[in-house]
């Protein structure tokens, strides 16, 4: 019962760190940054990201550092998702060109 409680909470720790409520996320040609007042990620987009339906879970690759990320559909408008999804794929489609 107490190691089902501790993998428990730090699952939700993972979860609430890699899917912040608010900030910005900022996308540039290969580039991408997000800031919110507890963190601040920059990297590119790595091809082990994910676009689903409702949601992108985001693998960005940084100088120091590796971060999830999810953003979920109902986080941004409409044509930003699509945007975001598009980056996504992209990523995957290069690193496996480049293969």
């Amino acid at each position: 019962m107490i190691c089902c409680a501790i993998c428990g909470f730090i699952s939700w720790q993972w979860y609430s760190k890699s899917h912040p409520e608010h900030g910005v996320f900022i996308l540039d040609s290969e580039q991408c940054r997000f800031e919110n007042d507890t963190i601040k990620i920059n990297g590119h987009i790595s091809n082990k990201s994910r676009a689903y339906q409702r949601s992108v879970w985001l693998y960005i690759e940084g100088f120091t550092s590796s971060h999830w990320l999810i953003i979920n559909a109902s986080g941004v408008d409409k044509q930003s998702f699509v945007r975001l999804k598009r980056a996504t794929l992209a990523a995957r489609r290069e690193c496996g060109e480049s293969k």
